[in-house]
């Protein structure tokens, strides 16, 4: 599970009013020749580093565009996992014909959610959260869909790093 780092915890304890938070999503898929990288609530593109290990630029300071987007609260029903309804305003003219090129490809995009913090632009303050992107529509420049974590339940809690074994907690039996 991605965590937040000491900074980002200071700033959501504290709000200084200089704390300024950018909330960023990567599009993937395999007929894509480069991510799709959007930024919300800015004027201008911008760039941000990428944590080492990612499967695309790792460590790398790579240009995110600026380009609006929301996302609804998670959607609980019984026997299925969350998923929460996203909206991509704006879209870029690039971006367009590899989004209609995807869909012609039975495979899920990939959407990493990363937030940064402005005082340190070199590395995610929070995240990557991967999701997929399913049931995608494209309605002029907007792109809806609706995103899910994929496999949640063979996730590992609350640690990713822990198994749980019937000798250090005997009650599992």
């Amino acid at each position: 599970m991605p965590t937040h780092s000491e900074a980002m915890l200071e700033a959501y304890a504290s709000c200084p009013p200089s704390a300024r938070i950018y909330f960023t999503l990567e599009l993937w898929h395999p007929s894509f020749a480069q991510a799709a990288r959007v930024v919300a609530n800015v004027g201008d593109d911008m760039s941000f580093g990428i944590e080492a290990g990612a499967p695309r630029d790792g460590g790398a300071m790579v240009t995110f565009i600026a380009c609006p987007f929301q996302a609804d609260y998670p959607e609980q029903r019984e026997g299925q996992p969350p998923t929460a309804k996203i909206s991509i305003d704006n879209v870029a003219r690039d971006l367009v014909p590899q989004i209609r090129a995807a869909l012609g490809i039975r495979a899920y995009i990939d959407v990493l959610y990363r937030e940064y913090l402005g005082s340190d632009l070199t590395g995610p303050a929070y995240g990557p959260v991967q999701f997929e992107l399913r049931n995608i529509q494209m309605t002029g420049t907007t792109l809806t869909g609706t995103v899910m974590v994929r496999n949640l339940q063979n996730k590992r809690f609350p640690r990713l790093d822990k198994n749980y074994t019937y000798q250090q907690f005997p009650s599992l039996l």
